[in-house]
């Protein structure tokens, strides 16, 4: 299934009410309390991820190789979520998600533009923003999401 989307600049919105092929895991390959980076994760390790129901905050990041924000804003949200003085001293998990080959999950969370990043608590969609925003935007974001 191809799945085209547009890359968008700047937007954000709360989400309260909705509910690759390569793994590089950035720590150990198990789910503990230590954040890991999952780049161009597939449906299933995001699906374990994200039942594993410990209050933990998971940031997806939905993107292509084609579109020039997402290169733009995927490092960005590397290295925020590398550091835990960005989030109140505790650990983000970030997943990011090729739709060009994982359509159906880009549909499932409703992803119309590129890069739209959506921000998980047990399984549960807190909110999400679509574009690349700047650094200290994303930074505030996560620190104020990981309260």
């Amino acid at each position: 299934m191809a799945l085209r989307l547009r890359p968008t600049l700047f937007s954000l919105t709360k989400n309260t009410n909705q509910h690759t092929h390569r793994l590089n895991v950035f720590s150990s390959p198990s789910f503990n309390s230590r954040q890991k980076h999952y780049l161009a994760a597939d449906p299933e390790t995001l699906k374990r991820r994200l039942n594993q129901h410990d209050g933990k905050l998971v940031i997806v990041d939905f993107y292509a190789d084609w579109c020039g924000p997402c290169r733009v804003l995927s490092p960005t949200l590397e290295k925020i979520t590398s550091n835990t003085k960005y989030s109140n001293g505790k650990e983000v998990d970030l997943f990011t998600i090729d739709t060009d080959a994982e359509g159906e999950l880009a549909v499932k969370y409703k992803v119309s533009a590129l890069p739209t990043v959506i921000a998980l608590r047990d399984g549960q969609v807190l909110e999400q923003f679509v574009g690349a925003q700047p650094p200290a935007t994303v930074e505030s974001w996560i620190k104020r999401l990981s309260t």
